[in-house]
This record gives structure tokens, sequence and C-alpha cells, in this order.
């Protein structure tokens, strides 16, 4: 017979058993990463085919030639393209491609192709990284309704999502370095050739990557952002100071804009960030939600997590951001020019979002996909009210492997119904990011901030 000691222990394990399930931390994460996952939480194992490898640790270092801070020398510049999908092949290809994809190789049928090449599993990050992701595992939780997470800081927080909302999490927790600068240039290209062109300056500080921060510290915040524009002419001069937030239906983004036609710094309306906002400079393309592919509250959704999938993402896109190319090499009539656009096999994450009842935006189902070595979202398959697609976009991956730190270095929105496109972010003209910029700092933000450079 068990002592009186023997039973009260054995009570109070379950109750701890329970109070921990109860709580939303993992139990059986105690041990990640197991054998088979990566410190982020992909599938360490190459895929049955051979036709994703294994994941040995990605790029960590610079390979030989690069110079920091000048243009990334592009790692695999010797591969050779293994095959390409056009619209004769199609069909022998449709179940690893997008809906994006297959609509633009449709659309274009003599023009748009798919060039796959042989897949680098090329992505790592800081060991700090690594090691909060760990702890993450063990402590994170979704809380209110899944609009927002506790117990998370630095690292992903969910490593081994169970559901959509993990995955969001993930992808908008993204590590982009501490102190994020770069000069960046974009627009809308129009069918007939004809482009509006915008240049901005991005700056970004990182609370939830700080290494020392707890979750509490991190005060709902994971980073601020500040954007300057110098062109097209009626933007030159505006800029706002944004801090984008953990759980937006509690807390949305909020931040100032700076006016240079009346000198004067006001806070920004809660429209101006709101999921369909149109963003500045982007010709009416661009909704606030839909930067980075997705970036909002996830609230205005029924979200479902559909599973993993191997399909034909870009991938180590140093050839579209290399110095040798030109702006208008790569962004051409219609699409961007397929010739500098590297597509390789992984295994992404999928889900999707069906828009509420009595819930209105524009787009009425969204298909994300993930890419599950750095957890960024790499496409989207966008839909209207009637179950068609009208838009898509792409997020072009590579590893700033200085650092290393893999992310998205720009991006495209496609519009079928138009035949235009929007391409954000690009590097080509003036460089790389870079990720710890000293200059960087708290004055860089907010609305002191954005008076004292606004009337120099």
């Amino acid at each position: 017979m068990k002592s009186f000691i023997e039973i009260k222990q054995i009570l109070l394990n379950t109750a701890v058993f329970f109070a921990l399930v109860l709580s939303g931390s993992a139990l059986a994460n105690s041990n990640f990463p197991n054998s088979n996952q990566t410190p982020i939480g992909a599938e360490k194992d190459a895929n049955q085919e051979g036709t994703i490898p294994e994941w040995t640790g990605g790029l960590t270092e610079p390979p030989e030639g690069y110079s920091e801070g000048e243009y990334h020398v592009d790692p695999f510049r010797d591969d050779e393209v293994k095959f390409t999908i056009s619209a004769k092949n199609l069909d022998d290809h449709r179940a690893k491609l997008t809906d994006l994809q297959t609509a633009l190789l449709k659309r274009y049928p003599e023009k748009f192709v798919v060039n796959v090449f042989p897949t680098r599993r090329s992505c790592a990050y800081p060991e700090f990284i690594y090691e909060a992701t760990a702890k993450n595992a063990r402590t994170a939780k979704v809380i209110e309704q899944g609009y927002g997470f506790s117990g998370a800081s630095a690292g992903f927080p969910f490593p081994e999502p169970k559901d959509a909302f993990e995955v969001l999490f993930n992808h908008e927790a993204s590590y982009f370095g501490l102190k994020y600068s770069a000069k960046t240039s974009g627009g809308t290209m129009n069918p007939d050739g004809t482009f509006t062109r915008t240049v901005r300056r991005d700056r970004r500080l990182a609370f939830y990557h700080q290494p020392d921060y707890s979750s509490a510290e991190l005060d709902n915040r994971y980073f601020v952002w500040r954007a300057e524009w110098s062109d097209p002419p009626l933007a030159k001069g505006q800029a706002f100071s944004a801090t984008n937030t953990i759980n937006q239906v509690k807390q949305p983004r909020f931040g100032f804009m700076w006016n240079p036609a009346t000198q004067r710094v006001i806070a920004a309306p809660y429209s101006a960030y709101s999921y369909t906002a149109p963003m500045m400079t982007s010709q009416g393309m661009r909704i606030s939600d839909d930067m980075f592919l997705f970036n909002g509250a996830p609230d205005r959704y029924d979200w479902k997590l559909v599973g993993k999938k191997e399909i034909y993402i870009p991938y180590n896109s140093y050839a579209a951001t290399s110095s040798n190319l030109k702006l208008n090499d790569l962004l051409r009539p219609e699409f961007l020019n397929p010739e500098h656009i590297r597509y390789e096999l992984h295994r992404v994450w999928v889900i999707e979002g069906e828009l509420k009842p009595g819930k209105s935006h524009k787009f009425a189902k969204r298909t994300l996909y993930f890419d599950e070595d750095s957890w960024i979202a790499v496409a989207s398959d966008l839909f209207d009210q009637n179950d068609v697609l009208t838009h898509g976009q792409f997020g072009f991956i590579k590893n700033y492997y200085e650092h290393p730190a893999c992310i998205q270095d720009f991006d495209v929105l496609y519009e079928l119904g138009s035949g235009r496109y929007n391409v954000d972010n690009l590097k080509l003209e003036y460089g790389p990011a870079n990720l710890n910029d000293p200059d960087v700092t708290s004055r860089t933000f907010g609305s002191a901030a954005l008076r004292r450079s606004g009337s120099r």
C-alpha cells in the first residue's frame, strides 16, 4: 500500500501535468528539437525522392569574394537549370505549383516559365535565435482566441505548430536583424510597359528579437518601423513611424505621419493601418495586411492548417538582386523576367483563411505558403467573393549569410484582371539591407523623430 506522502506526490504530479496542458504549454515540446528537426522546427531529413536534400546547417559564412556591405555574391552561381515548366508541360507539374503560378502559365503560355534549380537549403540564423526557439517550444501559447501569444521572445514561438495561428505567428516573428536599414525601390508595372517608380528608405528596430528581453518586457511590440519616400514626386518627403504589435486585435498597429506640405506630424488614423487600408504609392494595388504577404490582425478570417506540401518557390534569390542586374532587366511588362528568377523545390506549410460571415475584406479567401526552413511567407493565392483567383504574391528569400539570417528580401503582387503587378523592397539599385545598423536607435522613431528630420 502506498504511503500518504506517495499518494500526495502522485496527486501533485497529476495536477502539474493538467495545469501545463490547460495553460497551453506543450509537454511534448520539452525535448525540442529532436534528431530529425532543425533548430527552428523544419524536417532535417531529405525527402524520399532525394529532390529536397538534408538540412546540414545552412550558410553561416560568406562565400569567397564577398565584402561586408557590398552586394551579395551568389554562392550558387554555378548551378544550372534542372528543367523548365511552361504551359506545354504544366499538367506534369501542377501538383507542385501554386494557383498563381498556374494562372500565369496559362495567361502567358508563350512567355511565362518557371525555371527550376537544384534545391539548396541555405537558411540559417544566429545561435541565440535557435536557443530562444527551443525555450519558446516549452513556454509559448496562443491566447485570446488566437489573436496573440505569450511566453515567447527572440526566437520562433511555435516550431511545432498545431494550428494556422501558430504558423502565422512564426511568420510575423521571423528574424530580420536587430537594427534593419535599407534604401529600396519598387513600383507598379502596367501591361503597356509604363512603370511608376517608388524609392523609400526603411528602418526597423526589433523589440521581439532582443536576446535580453522577456516576453513580458515586449509590451505587445514586435518592432518599430520608419519609412520615408523620395519618389514619386507627389510622395517626396512623406514619412511615417509605426509600431507593429503582437496582438493587433487588442492593440492595432499605431503610429505617426509627417506631411511635408503642412510641416506637421499627426497621429495616423486607424484607417491608415487597418486591414484594407491602401498602401501609399502602390497605385491602389496593395493594402495594409498584404505587406510581406501577410502582416496584420487575423480576426476577419476563419483559418485552418492544411498541412505541409512540396512546391516550387522563389529561393536563394541572389541573381534577382545582383549588382550586375539593372532594374529594367528584372521588371518587364506583365511579370518579372523569368531569366533572373530561381525556383527550387521546398517543403512549405499551407494555411487557408475564409472570410467570416458578416466581415468585409477585399479577399474572401487566402491561401498562404510558408517556407519550412525560415517560416517566411513565400507565396499567396488571393480569391474574391466568387472564389475566383484575382491576385497572388511571391516572396523572394535569400540568406544574408554574413549574419546569418534568411529574410524576405522583396516581394511582388500580381493583379490578374488588369495585368498589372507591384514590386516592393527591391535592393537592386542601392545594395542589400544592413541588418545591424548602429545608427538605428530608439531616437530614430516616433513623432519627435519625424518632426526633427522633417523640419531640417
